[in-house]
C-alpha cells in the first residue's frame, strides 16, 4: 500500500511493521503537513463488526487522555474498504528491540525507562482504564530514554475475535499475571505485574518465568517462586530487587496498591542513584543474601586454615646452574612477554582474515529530496544496487525526486544490497490551464502537457463570438485545482448555427412553462466533507437550489425541479465546477 493516499489525505510513505491486527505505516498528513503513524486494520478483521465496534470504544476512551508518555491518537477513519487509526508519529525503537540488542541494562537506565512506563500507566489508570497489554513491543524508547506507552486497551479489541485473541495471548504469555490464567479480567494489579516482568527482563536480559510452550510458561507464572534479580545480576541493588518482587507477587492484593505508589518508589531509587545514597531498604521482606566470599583488602578473604607445610627445595641438576645468573622474576617476565607477543600475532592475523572475508557493511546514505539520477550515481558508487520500487504522487517533492527509501537512511547493510526507491511524480493535483479561444487540438496538447487527461468526446455549443472548432470553455474551468485522475471536458464551438427566423414566437411566460424533474447525484463515498452548490438555469432564470456542506462517505441523490427547456444544471464542489448538464 506504500504510495497510496487514504481518505484523500494520508499519503503512505513507508511500512514500519506488521502486527496481528494492524499494518503500520509512516504517512504524511496532506491536509496539515505533518508526518503521522497510520495503523491499517488487516483483512479480514476490517469487516468484523464486533471487533470494529470494540475498537471504536477504545478509541473514544483513549482520545480523552493526553500525556507526554502516551502517543496522541488523532482519529479512527472507517469506510467500506479500509479502516485505520491515525496517531502521532514517534521516531523511536521499541523496548523489545533494545532488550534484544543491549540487555542487561545498567540500573540507572532501567529505572529511567520504568519511570516513563509507570508515568504513562498512572495517566491510564486515573482515567479509569486498564492497559491490559504491557510488554516490550508496546513500549517505545526514544532519545534521552524518553518513553511512550502504546497499545492501551487493545486487549478488549482482541477479545472480539477468538482466533486473534489466542494468537495475542501466545505472544504476551511471558508478561501475563497469574490471575488472568485463572480467568480473571485485566486490572491495574495485572498491569503492575507486567511492570515487574519488564523491570526484571531489562536488568537480567531474561524473563523471570519461562516454559517450552505457552502452557508451561503459564504454569511457571502460577507455581514457580519469584526468582532473584540479584542472583542473575549482582549489580542490582536490594531496593530494586524488592520493587521487582513486590510487583511479581502471585496474589494481586500483595502487589503495589497503585501505579502511583510504584512510581514513588522508582523515583526514590533514581534520586538515590543520582546523589549516592544507600539502597539497602526494600518495600517487601527479602531473604538474606548469601555472599560466599567477602572482600578484604585487595583480595577475596579465605577462611582461616592451617598454613600449608613448607616444602624442602629439591636438588637441582648441574645443567641448571647457569640459570642462577638470571633472577627468577626476570625469567617469568620474559616468558609472559613472549606469550603475549605470540597471542597478539595470532589475534592480528585472525582479525585481518576476518576483515578480508567479512562483508563490507555500510550505511544507506541520505537520498530523500535528491533527484533520481543523482541518487542512482551515489548508491552505485557506494556499492549498492538502486531499484525504483514505485512512482507516486507527492505534495512535498517535485517530479523525479526521491521521496522515500528502504532500508531507511542510516541503516547499515552489506555491500551489494538492493536499495528500493520511491520517486515523486509531482503533486496529485494540477491547475487547469486556460485554453479558451484556442483550437481544439492545441487545447488538448496543452492540457496533456499539464499532466491532465482529456475526454475523447466534447460538448458542442453554438457561439457568436468563438469560431468553429475553437474551445469555448473547459469543465472544470480554467484555474481550478483538480486531482490528476479527473478528466477535463472541452466545450467546443460549432459556430453561430442557424439564424432564427425574424418572426420567432415569443417563449411562454415562466408560470406557463412545462415543469421538469431531475435527480442529481453527488458521489462523496471516497471523499471527506465537502461544500456542495447546485445552480439551475431554466425558463425562470439562473438560481442556486442547494448550497450546503455534505458529509463525506456517502452518495447523495438530490431532486431538482426546473421549468421549460433548455435546462442547464451546474454542480460545484468546494467552489469548483465538477459537472455541467444541459437538457
Amino acid at each position: 500500500m506504500t504510495g497510496n493516499v487514504l481518505a484523500t489525505r494520508y499519503e503512505l510513505l513507508e511500512q514500519i511493521a506488521e502486527g496481528l491486527l494492524f499494518s503500520l505505516y509512516r504517512a504524511r498528513d496532506l491536509a496539515r503537513g505533518r508526518v503521522v503513524t497510520v495503523k491499517v486494520v488487516r483483512a479480514p478483521y476490517h469487516k468484523n463488526a464486533a471487533l470494529l465496534e470494540a475498537l471504536e470504544q477504545v478509541v473514544r476512551a483513549r482520545q480523552q487522555i493526553r500525556h507526554p508518555n502516551l502517543p496522541e491518537l488523532y482519529e479512527l477513519v472507517r469506510d467500506e474498504e479500509t479502516v485505520f487509526l491515525v496517531e502521532e508519529f514517534i521516531r523511536a525503537l521499541d523496548l523489545a528491540t533494545r532488550i534484544r540488542r543491549t540487555a542487561p541494562f545498567t540500573v540507572p537506565i532501567a529505572v529511567e525507562i520504568m519511570i516513563g512506563i509507570v508515568e504513562g500507566l498512572v495517566a491510564v489508570h486515573q482515567a479509569g482504564l486498564v492497559h491490559g497489554d504491557v510488554r516490550p513491543a508496546n513500549v517505545l524508547v526514544g532519545s534521552e530514554w524518553h518513553v511512550w506507552l502504546n497499545g492501551v486497551g487493545m486487549r478488549a479489541v482482541y477479545r472480539a475475535e477468538p482466533l486473534l485473541l489466542t494468537a495475542h495471548e501466545a505472544r504476551s504469555v511471558g508478561y501475563t499475571a497469574p490471575e488472568l490464567f485463572r480467568g480473571g479480567a485485566p486490572s491495574t494489579a495485572s498491569d503492575l505485574y507486567a511492570c515487574g516482568v519488564l523491570f526484571y527482563e531489562m536488568l537480567t536480559g531474561a524473563l523471570p518465568f519461562i516454559g517450552d510452550t505457552p502452557v508451561l510458561t503459564a504454569e511457571a507464572h502460577l507455581n514457580e517462586p519469584i526468582p532473584s534479580a540479584r542472583q542473575r545480576n549482582p549489580a542490582v541493588p536490594r531496593t530494586v530487587e524488592g520493587i521487582i518482587a513486590k510487583c511479581l507477587q502471585k496474589e494481586p492484593s500483595q502487589r503495589y496498591e497503585s501505579a502511583l505508589k510504584l512510581l514513588n518508589d522508582l523515583k526514590a531509587v533514581r534520586d538515590a542513584l543520582r546523589f549516592g545514597k544507600p539502597l539497602g531498604w526494600s518495600p517487601i521482606d527479602l531473604p538474606p543474601s548469601e555472599n560466599p566470599l567477602t572482600v578484604s583488602g585487595d583480595l577475596f578473604a579465605r577462611p582461616a586454615t592451617t598454613p600449608p607445610p613448607v616444602s624442602k627445595p629439591s636438588p637441582r641438576l648441574k645443567d641448571d646452574a647457569e640459570e642462577d645468573d638470571i633472577p627468577r622474576w626476570l625469567r617469568t617476565l620474559l616468558r609472559v612477554m613472549f606469550a603475549l607477543v605470540v597471542v597478539a600475532i595470532v589475534v592480528g592475523v585472525a582479525g585481518w582474515l576476518a576483515l578480508q572475508s567479512a562483508p563490507q557493511d555500510r550505511p544507506v546514505p541520505p537520498v530523500v529530496g535528491k533527484e533520481l539520477h543523482e541518487v542512482n550515481r551515489l548508491l552505485t558508487e557506494m556499492g549498492f544496487e538502486p531499484e525504483v520500487r514505485q512512482e507516486g504522487y507527492s505534495e512535498q517533492y517535485p517530479p523525479g525526486v526521491v521521496y522515500s527509501v528502504s532500508p531507511p537512511e542510516g541503516r547499515v547493510i552489506p555491500k551489494g544490497s538492493k536499495v528500493y526507491l520511491w520517486v515523486s511524480r509531482g503533486s496529485r493535483f494540477a491547475v487547469v490551464p486556460d485554453v479558451n479561444n484556442k483550437p481544439e487540438s492545441q487545447a488538448r496538447a496543452e492540457l496533456e502537457r499539464a499532466g491532465l487527461s482529456v475526454m475523447d468526446t466534447n460538448e458542442e455549443r453554438t457561439s457568436t463570438s468563438v469560431p468553429l472548432g475553437f474551445v469555448i470553455a473547459t469543465v472544470p474551468p480554467a484555474g481550478a485545482r483538480i486531482d490528476r485522475s479527473q478528466s477535463v471536458k472541452l466545450i467546443v464551438s460549432i459556430g453561430q448555427g442557424e439564424t432564427p427566423p425574424p418572426s420567432a414566437p415569443t417563449p411562454p411566460p415562466a408560470n406557463q412553462a412545462t415543469q421538469r424533474e431531475f435527480v442529481v447525484k453527488v458521489d462523496l463515498r471516497d471523499q471527506p466533507d465537502r461544500q456542495v452548490r447546485i445552480e439551475v438555469e431554466d425558463a425562470n432564470g439562473r438560481r442556486v437550489v442547494l448550497d450546503e456542506r455534505k458529509a463525506g462517505g456517502s452518495l447523495y441523490e438530490i431532486p431538482i425541479t426546473a421549468q421549460g427547456s433548455p435546462v442547464r444544471i451546474r454542480i460545484y464542489v468546494d467552489d469548483q465546477l465538477v459537472q455541467e448538464m444541459s437538457q
